[in-house]
């Protein structure tokens, strides 16, 4: 990556060409990563071997002959952390490691390419099967014999081709021309069947030429039966409380509009409990408070290109929201090419916009993320009248103090690589361009509000900053 590149993501920005270089390394990261799979499963004697080298190259043939749709899967969420998790499985040597789901891969790019392929799946005891198509949906097949058709007449499974699964033997095979689903000539519906049911991933398309978010959830290939699919509904519901928020980045905020559209692919909507906790791995930190909050957003390291969230807001609390973890996405990515923490870095530090201490990760992504949100409002006071200029101001003074606090921790911090430390220097040159913006008008007082809105994500069971 040019250090220009760098420098200009570093202080938030670097547009298109920039976030494009940082999707490539992901791309670049998963590829390595299922290449290990597949090498690692075969040095261990994992049975699975046979059937995931076979997956693999027919993946090297559809990456050549369709690198459009190769590209759209491999970088999808769910593909990352299958990846990351089945190569740290092998190598741990668990027993639940399942190298032959690559070939749930292969097929997913097989259908968006409109071509064929025939890959072997593993299946349950029973002879159940929860197979997850990355981007596509969920096949169900309940326990019995037979085989699950997608190619012989039945229901259509619009721009999602066609495929075949059977339970005993586990053959899934794709035919990308068509789009009918039935079980032993049985029509499947997306209402289900005992035998069969698809559950087609739902997706919000921004109007005109904006992007398309997936309803999904990341552990979708990690584990296909827990995942509870969005439905027309809930899609439905999901359009209408982030469309105003959208209308106003692509309207007023365009650079993270077009950010956003790049870098985010899926949406994972968050289910709450009866005390309106959301039913994520969240326990390892926030208050009730923040958990119960009436919007929660989240970000995963190993996911880039999701959000998740829970609950609702108006359109600048879903638009700042949105820009938040875009942030996030873009900052765990670049992480990923350059370590910004040194490994053994184990300090805690309070954060302005948590309760208790934060690990050095953690505070240096809650920095990134908020600084683009003190963007955001710096340039929302543009589009409000008088009394929406006022909570836009005070949104950004309290930012502002807060970042500048942080900045200054972390720029005598230990513990950070010298990409970290460049990062810091650029972020807090940020902040001090901000010393002379307009503060909240004519001696009206800004109340520092708490509650500041917790990222929650599920690796590593936390709230992160």
């Amino acid at each position: 990556m040019p250090t220009g590149t760098f420098l200009a993501i570093a202080r938030g920005g670097g547009g298109r060409s920039a976030v494009r270089r940082l999707l490539a390394g992901q791309l670049s990261r998963n590829l390595l990563a299922l290449r290990e799979v597949v090498a690692l499963s075969q040095d261990v004697g994992h049975p699975h071997a046979p059937l995931a080298r076979h997956a693999w190259t027919l993946l090297a043939e559809l990456r050549r002959d369709a690198p459009g749709a190769a590209r759209a899967v491999l970088g999808y969420p769910s593909v990352s952390v299958w990846a990351v998790r089945t190569l740290a499985a092998l190598r741990d040597g668990e027993i639940g490691a399942e190298p032959a789901l690559l070939g749930a891969v292969v097929a997913a790019v097989a259908l968006r390419a409109g071509t064929r392929a025939r890959v072997v799946m593993p299946t349950a005891p029973t002879g159940a099967a929860v197979v997850a198509l990355p981007g596509l949906g969920l096949l169900r097949r309940g326990p019995g014999d037979g085989v699950a058709k997608l190619n012989g007449g039945g229901a259509a499974l619009p721009g999602h081709g066609t495929g075949e699964l059977n339970g005993g033997g586990a053959e899934l095979t794709v035919d990308g021309g068509r789009g009918l689903v039935a079980l032993d000539g049985v029509p499947a519906t997306p209402a289900g069947d005992a035998r069969l049911s698809w559950q087609p991933t739902y997706r919000l398309r921004a109007r005109g030429r904006g992007p398309v978010f997936h309803l999904d959830d990341p552990w979708a290939l990690v584990d296909p039966a827990g995942v509870v699919p969005v439905d027309a509904a809930g899609a439905a519901r999901w359009r209408a409380r982030l469309a105003p928020g959208w209308r106003l980045l692509a309207t007023r905020h365009r650079s993270s509009a077009a950010d956003l559209a790049e870098v985010v692919s899926v949406l994972t909507p968050l289910r709450r409990d009866p005390a309106g906790r959301p039913l994520a791995a969240l326990a390892g930190g926030g208050t009730p408070a923040e958990l119960t909050a009436p919007l929660i957003s989240g970000t995963f390291p190993a996911a880039v290109g999701c959000i998740a969230l829970a609950g609702t807001g108006d359109a600048r609390t879903i638009a700042a929201t949105l820009v938040h973890e875009l942030a996030h996405n873009k900052l765990a990515a670049l992480d990923d090419l350059f370590p910004l923490v040194e490994p053994t870095a184990g300090a805690r530090h309070p954060a302005p916009w948590r309760a208790g201490p934060r690990p050095l990760p953690a505070l240096v992504h809650g920095l990134y993320a908020h600084v683009a949100v003190g963007g955001f409002w710096l340039r929302q006071r543009h589009h409000e009248t008088a009394a929406g200029r006022h909570l836009a101001r005070a949104e950004f003074v309290r930012v502002r103090a807060a970042c500048r606090e942080v900045a200054g921790l972390l720029r005598v911090a230990d513990g950070l690589t010298g990409h970290g430390r460049l990062l810091v220097e650029q972020l807090d040159t940020v902040v001090a361009g901000w010393a002379d913006r307009p503060a909240p008008g004519r001696g009206r007082p800004v109340r520092d509000r708490t509650g500041w809105r917790p990222v929650a994500t599920r690796w590593g069971a936390s709230v992160s900053p």
